[in-house]
């Protein structure tokens, strides 16, 4: 499912992507927006007028992503184009996802001049946050080329991964990478780097835990990447802090996407994974397939009508 906040500004590299990607995999694809104007609410108030206001905007947009759906039926796709009015935005994303139960949710990234110096906005947390699907944000700004599929695993559980999302991780990773036509997986790992006042005292035995937990790191990714049958070559395992490495190394292997897990330290009900995570999300410059745990409910509530809701 490809979510848009509006049919008239959807870029054509995001459209192309999605497209690519649903041929693929041979999947169906719903573009979806999520539709409220608090102006029409306020102004009209309740009754016949606003209830037929509404419908002519449903029926407005309808068209405009009927006209985008057709772009993508003319290459061999089968599209639905789905409108709703709902509230706010990103609950209305997510009682769509629950109702059509998608393999993955598709949203173009709100481009950094749109909201400030960040790329992160409040709706892409938000559904970070609440989406019980995968999530791929689409943030490159040109049509995909050549370039790697990066799986950012934590074998040691260094952050709280709950078991199985490594699994999880390099499962969407390789799904991706088959849509991306057999694009190379490529496992990454970054071992923090101790606190400056760790490293206060003994400075031999400092450098001696550092190097045996980069090895004891080294050696999990490795088992793991052996496991799903990854070269060793396409293995990094290095210390630094993910939020600066990982976008460093993706741009180093011109990466298409990165697939990561989202943590939760309230599972099952939030998945946003706190400050690093955001500022990872930041600094990224390619597209992110973020994971959900196993087991993974969303707070949104399935049915909610807001004021004057009507779908279309």
């Amino acid at each position: 499912m490809l979510a848009l906040s509006s049919a008239d500004t959807l870029p054509v590299p995001a459209l192309d992507r999605a497209g690519r990607i649903a041929r693929g995999l041979r999947a169906d694809l719903e573009l979806f927006l999520s539709l409220y104007e608090p102006d029409i609410v306020q102004t009209l108030g309740d009754g016949e007028l606003l209830e037929g206001r509404i419908a002519a905007r449903l029926h407005e947009e309808s068209r405009h992503l009927e006209r985008l759906a057709d772009q993508l039926r003319d290459q061999g796709l089968k599209v639905r184009a789905s409108v709703r009015w709902d509230y706010p935005m990103c609950e209305g994303v997510i009682r769509q996802v629950l109702r059509h139960r998608p393999d993955v949710l598709i949203l173009p990234a709100l481009p950094t001049h749109d909201v400030t110096a960040r790329t992160l906005a409040y709706r892409e947390a938000r559904l970070i946050e609440t989406c019980p699907c995968p999530l791929l944000l689409l943030k490159k700004r040109e049509i995909y080329a050549s370039g790697s599929i990066i799986a950012a695993v934590d074998p040691l559980h260094a952050r709280e991964t709950p078991a199985g999302m490594d699994e999880a991780v390099i499962a969407a990773a390789r799904t991706i990478a088959f849509a991306l036509g057999d694009a190379p997986v490529q496992l990454y790992h970054a071992v923090a780097p101790p606190s400056a006042s760790a490293s206060v005292g003994n400075s031999e035995k400092f450098s001696s835990d550092s190097q045996a937990r980069l090895s004891a790191a080294q050696a999990r990714v490795r088992k793991l990447a052996s496991h799903h049958y990854i070269r060793d070559e396409d293995v990094r395992v290095e210390f630094g802090r993910v939020a600066t490495t990982l976008p460093s190394f993706a741009r180093e292997r011109r990466a298409q996407a990165v697939v990561m897990g989202a943590l939760s330290r309230s599972f099952p009900e939030r998945a946003l994974f706190g400050h690093t995570a955001e500022k990872l999300l930041d600094a990224l410059e390619c597209d992110v397939l973020v994971v959900k745990p196993e087991g993974f409910r969303t707070p949104v509530s399935a049915e909610h009508a807001p004021a004057a809701a009507h779908p279309f």
